[in-house]
């Protein structure tokens, strides 16, 4: 193998996952409940958007309409951009969602407790931090004696 060739799969390896992010930025235009939203971009093409590596409760469960409001108040019709982990199965975008001075959205969500750290789908230790803090001190759902994650309920409700 030449130089030439080790040079360009080094950058390769090195980059390959830089590039596998692809960013999405524009306004959100619809809040379809605490972890799904609906940004539209630049060209006026509209992306629903999946917020990545946590889960909110899901409609009729407790602290869903909670969930729904602190995401609107954060992010509806604000300027964002996405870092996009891909796409989940019914093609919705998965992402981080940032916006203001810095903030995510996914960690904002666990920080005042109204998600689950979705740990099936993420092993990211600050987030999984977060969680516990809030579970600590008995923020958002955390006050509930024992809160079924979404996943449970999902599973029930078939």
């Amino acid at each position: 193998m030449t130089k030439s060739q080790i040079l360009t799969i080094t950058l390769f390896l090195f980059l390959a996952p830089i590039l596998t992010f692809a960013q999405i930025k524009g306004k959100v235009v619809k809040v379809k409940d605490g972890d799904t939203v609906v940004i539209l971009d630049k060209d006026l093409k509209e992306h629903t958007i999946r917020v990545a590596d946590i889960d909110c409760p899901e409609y009729a469960q407790p602290y869903s309409r909670v969930a729904k409001e602190f995401t609107s108040d954060e992010i509806y019709f604000r300027e964002v951009e996405i870092i996009s982990k891909g796409q989940d199965r019914y093609g919705r975008t998965i992402g981080f969602i940032h916006y203001g001075n810095g903030l995510d959205l996914s960690k904002e969500l666990l920080k005042n407790g109204y998600a689950w750290h979705y740990k099936r789908y993420s092993k990211d230790k600050d987030l999984a931090a977060l969680e516990a803090i809030a579970r600590e001190h008995k923020l958002g759902l955390w006050k509930d004696k024992s809160p079924v994650p979404p996943w449970e309920w999902r599973r029930k409700k078939k």
